[in-house]
This record gives C-alpha cells, structure tokens and sequence, in this order.
C-alpha cells in the first residue's frame, strides 16, 4: 500500500498547498487582463494589466481589484480589460494628489468633486464620465460587500453623474457614408491594411474581440469561412466570412500555427486596440472623396475609430432598410433600444438635412454675389 503513496519530501521542499493552483488562476488573469502600451507610440513598452495593477495598488487594493474583476457580473474579457483601465486611470488621479500606490478609500467625495470640474473643463465626453464613475462606485460597492465594512463610496449619484441625453447626436459616434469607406479602403498600402478596415466593418465587429482571437478561431463549415467570436457579455458567435474578408485573412494567417493570435503586427506580435486605431487614422488621414467637385477628407478631417466602422455597418443596415430585429441580433445589442438609438439619429440626420433644403430653396443664388470669384 506505502508503495503507491508519493515520497514526502524534506520540509524545507514542501510547497504550500494550492500554490500550484493559485497560479494557474494568477496566469488566466493575467491573460484574461491582456497586455497594454504604456503611451500611444509604437515603440512605448507593453505591459501585462495585471503586473501593472499589482505595482501601482497596495496589496489590500490590489486583492480587492481581482476579486471585483473575477465577480460574475464581469465575465467578459473585454469588460475586465476596459474596468482595469479604469482603475488605472483613478489610481493616476490618486497618484497627482500625492497619494501613492493607489487605495481603496483615498478618495473623497470631495476629490471626486474635483476630477468631475476637471473633466468638464477638458470637454470631456459626459458618458466616458459616467462610466469612470461607475467602474469606481461599483469597485467600492463590491469591497463592502467583501470584507471592507467601513468604506464609504466617494460617488454620489445625484452631485457627480452627469446627465445623458439619449437624443444628443453631437456626441455620438459619426458615420462613414459608402463612398468614403470605399475611398479609405482603396488607400490601403497593404492586405493587413484592407483587411482591419473589411473585418471591423462586414461584422460590425468591436475591436476587442477581434483582437483577442486566435488563429484557431477561423473554421470553416459548409464550405464557407467563419469566425469564431466570443463578443460581449461572454457571448460566442459563430460568424460568416465575406469572401474578400476571407481571402485577406488567407494572405495575412498563411501557415501559422493554430495557437497564434489571428491578427498580427510586423513582428508577429498580437496588435491591440491602440495599433488598429492608428491604422484606421492614417487610412482617413488619405482617403477623400468628390464632393462638389472638391477633394474632402473623409469624416470632415475627423479621426477614423474602430467604432466608426461599427457605427457605420449599422446605419449602412438601417439605410437597407433591414429590420430592426436583425439588426439587433447582428450587432449583438442586449438591449434593443440601442439599435433603436441609430435608428433614430440616422433620422434626425435625415430630416433635419431635408427641412434645411427646404430653407435653403428660398435663397437659391444669394451667396453667389461673394463666393463666385
């Protein structure tokens, strides 16, 4: 019987029980949490998220950060990333108060106060503010919950949310129209080029998901090409390929192994987030198209974002006239009145565009008396 029990090594070998399992977690977070660019150049370092949380939180801080971000309530990877982001953000505002590594209940209401002025003097965007305060307020709601009784939320909901309006279509995402997608992608100097701008858009795909893919998530079923995404709040999908699409990722994938990410840098590296919105700037910084027999840059000038493209695979749907249901369920909305939102802002465009017509009809020649030279 003695025979088939595993030596017991000397005590000074002995490892603590679960510590073999505890960093099998620590590795999935550290994974889960991904890498991210100190700075926006290419050539700033990339860190691992978790690694940077642990330096710039306490250890209590950091422990609670894990335990909030593991919670059920965010099991989407892109989630997890974007509320560690978060708490990077709230630990720099900490750290420009004098107050380092970052804790759990170093800030007060009336610090909070404080950075709320501070982005309405920046023109920060009232939705980007309200989700900051959000990922912070329920950072704290969780830690109560869990062990820390005596922490007080610094957020208070009716003094620092700001209010959204859900009409508000100055701050929403502009739209490609079908000719200036066609101009940035005829400005691609190279497949991997092409096939960012065709990927994000034939899929009204988020940038997030796309990066996180691996090679082994292109599967081909029936004959055709898919994408294999798991998209937000956990969702996976299973995705058709255009053929265009799936020639590009032909050309781009080649012979590299299953375990490799699908998109890739010149390096081989997995690009993120910050590489492809570089991409996509440059390709619209190109592209222009005709407009009354003028060279305009497509968007006005305005940078070209992975959510542009999303933006405008919608609203290409909605002027397709195909039903809001489909659409919903393409897009991966949870809650349809955000298809409803485009749905009501293409609209509005549309409308206010043909009362401004009607205006301008009883003025048709006047301007000419100082633009004709």
């Amino acid at each position: 019987m003695t025979a088939n029990l595993p030596a017991v090594r000397p005590s000074a070998g002995l490892e603590r029980p679960g510590a073999a399992i505890h960093e099998e977690v620590v590795d999935h977070l550290r994974e889960e949490l991904g890498i991210v660019r100190l700075g926006y150049r290419p050539t700033d370092p990339k860190v691992y998220r978790l690694d940077l949380l642990a330096e710039i939180c306490d250890r209590a801080t950091f422990q609670a950060v894990m335990k909030w971000l593991s919670s059920g309530k965010r099991r989407s990877r892109a989630t997890r990333q974007g509320y560690a982001d978060d708490v990077r953000l709230w630990a720099g505002f900490a750290a420009s108060l004098g107050r380092q590594p970052f804790q759990l209940g170093t800030l007060s209401y009336e610090d909070i106060t404080t950075w709320k002025l501070l982005m309405e003097a920046r023109d920060a965007r009232p939705r980007s503010v309200a989700r900051r305060l959000s990922s912070l307020s329920s950072l704290h709601d969780h830690a109560r919950r869990h062990g820390w009784d005596d922490l007080v939320n610094p957020i208070d909901s009716e003094d620092h949310r700001p209010q959204i309006d859900r009409q508000d279509t100055s701050s929403a995402t502009p739209v490609l129209e079908v000719d200036e997608l066609q101009a940035m992608v005829a400005k691609a100097d190279t497949a991997f080029e092409a096939l960012v701008v065709l990927l994000l858009y034939t899929l009204a795909g988020r940038v997030s998901e796309m990066c996180a893919a691996n090679v082994d998530k292109r599967v081909t079923r029936g004959g055709r090409v898919h994408l294999d995404l798991t998209r937000k709040g956990s969702k996976e999908r299973i995705l058709p390929l255009s053929a265009s699409v799936a020639d590009l990722l032909d050309v781009h994938v080649a012979d590299r192994p299953k375990t490799d990410p699908l998109l890739v840098d010149q390096d081989g590296q997995r690009i993120d987030r910050f590489e492809v919105d570089r991409i996509l700037t440059r390709l619209g910084k190109r592209a222009t198209v005709d407009r009354d027999g003028k060279a305009v840059p497509v968007l006005g000038g305005r940078d070209v974002t992975p959510h542009v493209l999303r933006a405008s695979r919608i609203t290409h749907m909605i002027d397709d006239k195909e039903p809001l249901a489909e659409i919903q369920a393409f897009a991966d909305h949870a809650d349809p009145s955000t298809t409803i939102g485009y749905f009501t802002r293409r609209g509005a465009s549309q409308r206010n565009a043909s009362l401004v017509d009607k205006a301008e009809a009883l003025f048709t020649g006047v301007a000419d008396r100082w633009t004709a030279a």
